[in-house]
């Protein structure tokens, strides 16, 4: 029979700033989304990330970055900012897989840390525990160049420019190793 369980997709949003990692990862916010198996228009999802603000502090005030988790519920239907979407893995439970991100520290006392490594260190730990996650791919090197190459790939075909469809998020099965959309 098969499984309408949840699925687990690592995203690539569009985002501002200077890139500073040499694999250029940081180009893109990463996050994660769980969403259905099987997507309507209407269906829900929940985007798991770490984001950064800028607070002011000391005297005179010196704008230093605050980071912070964030877990809420989205709509599965793309926004201008989502890039990609990479299906990394079918969640056994949700209320596990939302622990283990919850629990994935912010670091924002070690110098070059942002939402990239949040992602890989949150990833390698939902992989470690076997209640939160099924069928999955967790090795963070096979993701990030799966996900590097997906978007590049997107960018090379005009998907976000003249190609752009505001109705679909592209997405690549990381798993079966296939498009789902385009």
């Amino acid at each position: 029979m098969p499984s309408e369980k949840d699925r687990l997709y690592v995203a690539l949003y569009a985002r501002g700033g200077e890139v500073k990692m040499p694999g250029r990862e940081d180009k893109y916010h990463w996050a994660f989304i769980i969403g259905p198996k099987n997507e309507t228009p209407h269906s829900q999802g929940q985007l798991s990330h770490v984001k950064d603000s800028l607070s002011f502090a000391g005297n005179p005030p010196t704008p230093q970055p605050v980071w912070q988790y964030e877990d809420r519920e989205i709509l599965m239907a793309p926004t201008a900012r989502l890039l990609v979407r990479i299906l990394v893995g079918k969640v056994k439970s949700k209320s596990r897989l939302e622990s283990v991100f919850k629990n994935t520290p912010v670091r924002p006392e070690t110098h070059g840390w942002n939402c990239v490594e949040w992602v890989k260190e949150a990833l390698e730990s939902a992989g470690q525990d076997d209640r939160a996650l099924g069928t999955a791919v967790t090795d963070w090197q096979s993701v990030r160049d799966t996900a590097m190459w997906y978007v590049d790939c997107k960018h090379e075909a005009g998907r976000f420019g003249e190609h752009y469809d505001p109705n679909r998020a592209p997405t690549w099965d990381i798993i079966d190793g296939k498009e789902l959309m385009r």
